[in-house]
């Protein structure tokens, strides 16, 4: 009984805690398929212009930076999706909890 008592203020805090996750979770996930649109284009862009760059003989050094740029924009998605799956995980153990 006393168990319940002192669990119940960080339920209360929990309860709190788990809509401003699924809220932050919402606007995540539509900042990121909005995003991803974009980050897939530069991505394109970026790549492709390396490869043209190689057919014109450019320097390396420069090769070397859109290939770079090109595979952040390609990834960046990848790893925002990761860091929305973490936020979906935390908030899955939250409720857990409220409903223990």
């Amino acid at each position: 009984m006393i168990v319940k008592i002192i669990k119940l203020p960080f339920k209360a805090v929990a309860a709190v805690l788990a809509v401003a996750l699924m809220a932050l979770h919402f606007v995540g996930a539509i900042a990121l398929g909005l995003s991803a649109i974009v980050t897939n284009l530069l991505a394109s862009v970026f790549l492709f212009g390396s490869v043209a760059g190689w057919i014109m003989h450019q320097p390396p050094i420069m090769l070397i930076q859109t290939v770079g740029i090109g595979i952040f924009f390609a990834l960046a998605p990848h790893v925002a999706e990761w860091l929305l799956g973490r936020l979906t995980d935390l908030t899955i153990v939250l409720l857990d909890f409220i409903c223990s």
